[in-house]
């Protein structure tokens, strides 16, 4: 289910959480199709696993149907032997949980990234699980309130990701245009490269045509 927009196709080895965000469109999207039965039990899906993938390099997002926090070691292990065998690829992955980014060695073609959605977020984060030869990107999506960046190290952030809510749930948020702005000051003090979801352009147009990927 690649509504993401910044990659080429996603996939998805593994579905569930144990977060329950209100906000959460993939288990709305589970609540619909019945992926798996409980949502709250994360399950392997070794079809999804198994599926060839094109030969061409693509930018593909791993866990669009999950939090990679809460998978079992060996569920990680499977997939980081899966990307040693595409490198041609880049393999973007997302987490609240940047410390699970520790205990493991990446290859060089994952981007490892970090979802904030307000500023408590920043607060728990614990920015020293990033560190080694990678590309460390912040997903702002959804935005849900206006974030201080300024104690962040922008050495260790190489792109970032603007989003909104998407759907019609009740009491959803919708970012105020300063959010954003503050965010993209910000990035382009420290020259890091912006993309803005769709989403959030349909709400304000004059953000159209901010989607730079890092290098």
């Amino acid at each position: 289910m690649n509504k993401i927009g910044w990659c080429s196709m996603t996939l998805n080895p593994v579905i569930g959480c144990k977060n329950n965000c209100s906000y959460c469109y993939a288990k709305r999207i589970n609540d619909r199709f019945k992926f798996i039965e409980n949502w709250n039990n994360p399950e392997w899906k070794e079809d999804s696993f198994r599926k060839k993938l094109p030969k061409k390099p693509q930018k593909i997002f791993v866990g669009s149907m999950s939090e990679i926090y809460y998978w079992k070691e060996e569920w990680i292990e499977m997939v980081i032997e899966k990307v040693k065998q595409y490198p041609q690829h880049t393999f973007q992955f997302l987490t609240k949980y940047p410390e699970v980014y520790g205990n493991w060695v990446w290859p060089k073609n994952c981007w490892l990234g970090i979802t904030v959605t307000q500023e408590t977020d920043m607060y728990k984060t614990d920015w020293h699980y990033l560190y080694g030869d990678r590309k460390y990107f912040i997903s702002f999506e959804p935005l849900l309130e206006n974030i201080n960046l300024h104690f962040i190290n922008p050495k260790i952030i190489d792109w970032v990701i603007i989003g909104a809510e998407t759907g019609n749930r009740k009491g959803k948020v919708i970012p105020e245009k300063i959010w954003v702005k503050d965010i993209l000051w910000w990035c382009d003090s420290h020259e890091i490269p912006v993309y803005v979801k769709d989403n959030l352009v349909k709400l304000y147009p004059v953000f159209a045509g901010l989607k730079a990927f890092p290098k």
